[in-house]
């Protein structure tokens, strides 16, 4: 299961780019939109600013809107960012591989084998949906954003 951290994240996300195009967006909104502690969101939007998904302005007119536009960003990148690998072991892992330690010989261990199957099939599906396709998705209660 992806951390409630990585939830907040790309509910975030999703609200921003409903909102792309434009004044930049309070924090104070998204979380209150979005139903994310403000301390805890404040948190997660230093991360995916360091990871270059949204930029911030300060000032009275200040707050975070998406680097990017939203067709640009794809929930993997959003779900790398927060949670590292993808991968669920780490002989599988593409970037953060590290052997496992307890298989005889990792070219013939089927669960490394299966691992890497979900690896790429898991990551392929997340790359291809992008921000924008998950805009599209959600609905906003009482139709306002």
């Amino acid at each position: 299961m992806i951390a409630q951290k990585t939830r907040y994240a790309l509910r975030s996300l999703l609200f921003l780019a409903e909102e792309q195009g434009g004044a930049p967006v309070q924090l104070a909104r998204i979380a209150e939109t979005q139903r994310v502690p403000p301390k805890y969101l404040e948190l997660i939007m230093l991360d995916l600013k360091k990871a270059g998904l949204v930029k911030s302005a300060r000032g009275p007119k200040g707050g975070y809107k998406l680097s990017r536009s939203p067709e640009q960003i794809s929930f993997g990148e959003v779900v790398r960012t927060m949670e590292g690998p993808i991968a669920l072991v780490s002989c599988a892992s593409v970037n953060f591989y590290a052997p496992c330690g307890d298989c005889q010989d990792e070219a013939t261990c089927a669960i490394r084998r299966a691992f890497t199957i979900l690896r790429d099939q898991s990551t392929a599906v997340l790359n291809s949906i992008s921000l924008a396709e998950g805009a599209q998705w959600e609905e906003r209660l009482g139709g306002d954003k």
